[in-house]
């Protein structure tokens, strides 16, 4: 089996994911106009009609899972990043049925806040991913996959290990900011930096990794 299907929760999340779809299709009245985007503001400034709007997050978990697989499949030494990968896959899947979820549960009349909801999902995925980078070693498919991180298993490990720490303490900050913060434009932005910084971070510090032991980053 594929790396990126290798998790024992792809299953159960995904047969969550139809459940959801299913269940806004028989409790959802048809002539429901469902939100499928939302403003910095927290607010939904687009809608479409039940029966579309119920096929967005089943497709795209389909074709991001579909795009994943392929990857997987071609990418030399994928097995080095098996861990990343069934983390990644996992994590997606749990963020499509939660945004499946919430859809659902909007045209129920139930008001919930789905940035609150994107934004601890995504916390939560980092923490997973963070958990799980270190063990990964040098391949062509999930990680902070540099020219000098390639060339390198010390680098890799080094900035691996480095990565995960940050995204496990940046996760849970993110997480507990849902918790603090009002859905708007701060939240939304410390939503991005969170997910976003410990990436940035990691590849400056490989980079200086990598001239510390002499190597050519454009190697």
């Amino acid at each position: 089996m594929t790396s990126v299907l290798r998790s024992p929760l792809v299953l159960p999340l995904a047969a969550a994911l139809v459940a959801a779809t299913l269940a806004g299709y028989l409790m959802v009245p048809p002539s429901t106009e469902l939100p499928i985007h939302w403003g910095v503001d927290g607010k939904a400034d687009r809608f479409w009609p039940r029966d579309r709007a119920l096929l967005m997050a089943p497709i795209g978990a389909t074709v991001v899972l579909a795009l994943m697989v392929f990857a997987d499949r071609f990418a030399p030494g994928r097995q080095a990043g098996r861990h990343v990968a069934a983390a990644a896959s996992t994590g997606i899947l749990a963020l499509f049925t939660a945004i499946q979820t919430v859809i659902v549960l909007v045209g129920l009349g139930v008001d919930v806040s789905m940035v609150r909801v994107i934004a601890f999902a995504m916390g939560l995925l980092s923490v997973v991913i963070g958990n799980v980078m270190p063990k990964s070693q040098p391949n062509g498919f999930a990680g902070l996959r540099l020219p000098w991180t390639l060339a390198d298993p010390a680098n890799w490990a080094a900035t691996h290990r480095l990565t995960g720490r940050l995204m496990l303490i940046s996760g849970s900050i993110l997480m507990l900011a849902t918790l603090a913060l009002n859905a708007g434009p701060l939240l939304a932005v410390v939503t991005i930096t969170a997910f976003t910084l410990p990436f940035v971070v990691g590849s400056l510090y490989s980079y200086i990794f990598s001239c510390r032991q002499g190597q050519s980053p454009s190697r």
